[in-house]
């Protein structure tokens, strides 16, 4: 599990059951004393802002449907006491992760000049690819927190290689020190300023998916969203974690993101600016 607050620590574990983090709840959440509402009662019009002029990624043939998810989620639960977790995780995420870290090394190339609204098919993600995506954040941490590393660390710290690793065997103590030593130099280091191209990209490509699949796998996407839009320092992280919690009030990721939204809690370099 991430922890954002003062040290970054390696934030992933693959639960042996699934966890809270996994099951969307139907409760609604409250945070404390803030009097913090869940999206539907409340922050409809800070997500419609932030999803407002932003670019179409994927190639969309019609939305997922719940039977379509709980069929993929069954064999790659199968798969996974078939043919093992680590290489279920490869066979399922690897071409996904890659397509995703193509459009967002795309996105942050500033060589390349795209007119407004354009986007290359080659790096979008399709329904194949954003089913398999939704499956892996939602059934096993250490997927999700690759999806959301890519989009907040240089490739050049943090690359394929590293990142298909983490998702297969987070547990592996290498694994694990690099990624807490990764996000504590980037948190602690103020002139370690993200790269805001990479970033939106990111958050268009979870827009994207999220418009495709059931409500109650959404959860997941909306706590990346608040925690890339965290990172960036901008307004918009409050209103996706709440987004994510109305789905899921258990979402721990989305809960840490609203505690350091409202504690002014965030990485160096937003305090530089």
């Amino acid at each position: 599990m991430i922890a954002i607050v003062a040290v970054p620590k390696s934030f992933c574990e693959t639960p042996k059951k699934p966890s809270s983090d996994h099951r969307p709840r139907k409760k609604r959440h409250r945070i404390g004393s803030s009097g913090i509402v869940p999206y539907k009662r409340r922050a409809r019009k800070p997500i419609d802002h932030a999803k407002e002029g932003r670019i179409m990624t994927a190639n969309k043939t019609g939305r997922i449907t719940g039977t379509e998810m709980e069929e993929a989620i069954s064999r790659f639960e199968r798969d996974c006491r078939s043919d093992g977790v680590g290489e279920t995780v490869r066979s399922f995420i690897r071409e996904p992760l890659f397509i995703w870290m193509d459009a967002l090394a795309q996105a942050s190339d500033e060589s390349v000049s795209h007119s407004e609204g354009e986007f290359h098919a080659e790096c979008g993600l399709d329904r194949n690819m954003i089913m398999r995506t939704t499956v892996g954040i939602n059934r096993m941490l250490s997927i999700r927190d690759v999806f959301l590393i890519s989009a907040i660390v240089d490739e050049r710290y943090a690359d394929r290689d590293f990142l298909m690793s983490f998702a297969e065997r987070p547990k592996l103590s290498r694994n694990a020190q690099r990624l807490e030593q990764l996000l504590s130099d980037s948190f602690r280091d103020p002139l370690a300023r993200p790269d805001m191209k990479r970033c939106n990209q990111a958050i268009n490509m979870l827009f994207d998916i999220i418009d495709m699949i059931p409500k109650t796998y959404r959860a997941q996407p909306f706590a990346v969203i608040s925690y890339i839009m965290w990172w960036m320092g901008q307004e918009g992280a409050m209103a996706s974690a709440i987004s994510a919690l109305a789905i899921d009030d258990q979402c721990s990721l989305a809960a840490i993101v609203c505690s350091a939204v409202e504690r002014r809690i965030g990485p160096a370099w937003t305090s530089e600016t």
